[in-house]
């Protein structure tokens, strides 16, 4: 009677634990998207585009983990192929943990203020702009 019990309470223990503990595997297959609104009150360059006013981006980590184009910039709020800016395959890199979506600019060489990195609210990894890339599209929005 004793080991009936035993046996019934481990298979109890073993159908418990298999069925709450999460598989490493589907947790590391989550890919996201993310998106984070951003607004330039005066010019910023990005790629050769200059932009000012509100702005869309988007990152997408299975296009990155492709080695395919997976950062997208959006005049206005819209994902929208006609209010496309640019898209280029970003450079990831380690930064401390962002409060809040961070763009980084530097002066670039004709004095202009040009967009280098931005970063996620809550992500430690930001995303620089390469500095040239093939097959990278720029498109070109009027600013009104």
């Amino acid at each position: 009677m004793k080991s009936f019990l035993l046996l019934v309470a481990v298979l109890c223990a073993l159908t418990l634990s298999s069925s709450s503990v999460p598989s490493v595997s589907s947790a590391a297959g989550v890919a996201r998207r993310q998106r984070a609104e951003a607004t330039f009150t005066s010019p910023v360059q990005l790629m050769g585009v200059t932009l000012q006013g509100k702005y869309l981006f988007v990152h997408d980590d299975e296009a990155m983990a492709r080695g395919e184009a997976c950062t997208y910039v959006y005049k206005g709020l819209n994902e929208k192929a006609k209010n496309l800016v640019a898209t280029f395959h970003c450079v990831p890199a380690a930064r401390n943990q962002a409060a809040y979506f961070t763009v980084r600019t530097s002066l670039n060489g004709l004095g202009q203020v040009e967009l280098t990195e931005f970063q996620f609210a809550g992500d430690a990894e930001a995303h620089v702009v390469p500095l040239h890339q093939p097959g990278m599209h720029i498109a070109g929005i009027p600013l009104n």
